[in-house]
């Protein structure tokens, strides 16, 4: 079954720079998976046959086409999913997604700066199902607020301690507003499964025999 899909210009830039080519991306790029429409996880693996040379001015997205087995008959033409491509990055910056919250569709973390909580737009990839990010807008040593960040507003006081048992760089913290935890960004070396595909769409593949 083939399953039609986009993703960003920045994306498919990124996919250049690691393989070199969308050639050689398409010869060396892993697996991929397939999120159907009711938010299960399809069983099998597909794999990325086609990427458009052509970009779409009015979304920003180039077209890919990737193909899935369908032995069980569970993908059908016309149906609608989310393609879900590992991304491997070094030297990342993690966080938890608890420490994230979201505005207008826009992701933001709190930062401790001279004590108290300061907004900051983030862009994120998912890892590990979702229960962590990894983060551009962040550099090592910034101090983030990991847990409570709904209970915060901009400029309520925090107060950071060190965690009992420190791990990758957490620290904990106490302030007026019951915030848990301050997280200190660390750097990991880690496989992303991020959703960087919009809606996916499916139809039938067809082969030609000699």
């Amino acid at each position: 079954m083939y399953v039609y899909f986009s993703m960003t210009e920045n994306q498919l830039l990124g996919l250049i720079r690691q393989y070199g080519s969308k050639e050689e991306a398409l010869k060396n790029m892993p697996a991929i998976n397939l999120q159907l429409n009711d938010k299960s996880a399809y069983s099998e693996q597909g794999q990325i046959e086609s990427i458009s040379g052509v970009i779409d001015r009015s979304t920003g997205t180039v077209s890919l086409r990737a193909v899935f087995p369908n032995k069980e008959g569970l993908l059908h033409s016309g149906g609608a999913g989310n393609v879900i491509v590992p991304v491997q990055k070094t030297g990342a910056l993690t966080i938890p997604q608890v420490a994230t919250f979201e505005i207008q569709d826009k992701r933001y973390v709190y930062k401790v700066v001279d004590g108290k909580a300061q907004s900051s737009p983030v862009q994120v990839t998912r890892v590990n199902g979702g229960r962590e990010f990894i983060v551009e807008g962040l550099v090592p040593g910034d101090v983030i607020v990991a847990e409570g960040v709904g209970l915060l507003r901009e400029g309520t006081p925090v107060k950071a301690k060190a965690a009992q048992t420190p791990v990758a760089g957490v620290t904990k913290a106490n302030q007026s507003s019951s915030a848990e935890a301050i997280n200190q960004s660390s750097l990991a070396e880690t496989t992303a499964q991020s959703l960087s595909a919009e809606t996916a769409t499916m139809s039938p593949a067809t082969t030609t025999e000699n």
